[in-house]
């Protein structure tokens, strides 16, 4: 499974011991995503743009670890996770980050933000064994677009403030993926499941 790429450049700790880099997602159902995926063609066919790997989904928390440290991470994740119920995302918008993305807007800031709080201990985690800190999406978005260049982004901004649309799924699962430093792919090796709403 092909996944975001990895925003973190550093792959060593203090200690000079590789790192993995994980992401905790959140991705749509079928429907939701060839929505998302009509929507990409769209540009391709329109602006010629990059797009961000495939599938798209919302980044909960990215973290860099090492490989040893993976069991006790999963585990704690696994009680944090379990413990919060599935809840409806809902995307009626377009928004622009200034690293040169359009994305979807996800309205409902909430359910991630008790996710984010409740991933502390992670953090705490992960810290205490010389690596860097826990990156917790409390503001999450669905990107819609890789970084493009200034001029194309541009009109994309332009098009996308007026453009609409109407798009959700319910979030029963997230996923963490992991990568190495020798690899552009990520690889899912977990699944927690949410409570039932």
């Amino acid at each position: 499974m092909e996944i975001h790429t990895v925003i973190s450049e550093r792959w060593t700790a203090t200690a000079g011991t590789l790192l993995n880099s994980y992401q905790l997602m959140a991705y749509p159902d079928a429907v939701t995503g060839a929505g998302i995926h009509a929507e990409q063609q769209y540009l391709v066919r329109r602006y010629q743009t990059v797009l961000p790997p495939q599938p798209t989904g919302i980044m909960v928390a990215q973290f860099m670890a090492r490989e040893e440290m993976e069991s006790t991470l999963i585990r704690w994740m696994h009680r944090i996770i379990s413990a919060q119920q599935s809840f409806r995302v809902s995307m009626s918008g377009f928004g622009a980050l200034s690293s040169g993305q359009i994305y979807l807007r996800v309205q409902e800031q909430e359910p991630f933000q008790e996710i984010a709080t409740a991933l502390q201990v992670v953090d705490q985690y992960v810290r205490s064994y010389d690596c860097p800190p826990v990156k917790r999406y409390t503001h999450p978005y669905l990107p819609l677009t890789g970084k493009v260049s200034n001029h194309l982004f541009g009109a994309l901004e332009a098009e996308y403030a007026c453009r609409k649309t109407d798009l959700s799924f319910e979030v029963k699962e997230l996923l963490l993926v992991r990568y190495n430093h020798e690899q552009e792919k990520g690889r899912q090796i977990n699944v927690f499941q949410l409570q039932p709403a």
